[in-house]
């Protein structure tokens, strides 16, 4: 996420910034940014993909979602698209753990009769 800020800085500093930025073909936010993020080692997050398998893996999308964007009918078909990509299974929604546990109650009990 960007946020913006504001900074006091002196007219004459903030007139040679922006010549420097011109100059140098960058704007006075890229400048203060690397400048930071070089003082502080501060290092930014790779941008996200929108692949629907790494996305799914990092919780971004639900699994039924994933599976529409795949063609994959099921469940059963995403976790081996998982790990043919070396993508790490993810840790599911509480919800989801209980819908996947009462889907199969209610086959074991239509198998066996309960």
């Amino acid at each position: 996420m960007m946020r913006n800020t504001t900074l006091n800085r002196p007219d004459g500093l903030v007139q040679h910034a922006r010549s420097y930025a011109a100059q140098h073909g960058t704007t006075m936010t890229a400048l203060i940014r690397d400048n930071l993020e070089r003082i502080t080692g501060y290092q930014a997050e790779p941008p996200r993909s929108d692949d629907p398998v790494v996305a799914f893996s990092e919780g971004r999308m639900a699994a039924q979602a994933a599976m529409e964007a795949l063609g994959l009918r099921d469940y059963p078909q995403l976790l081996p698209t998982l790990g043919e990509r070396g993508v790490p299974l993810p840790r599911l929604p509480r919800h989801e753990v209980e819908a996947m546990a009462d889907t199969l109650v209610g086959i074991y009990r239509q198998e066996h009769g309960r």
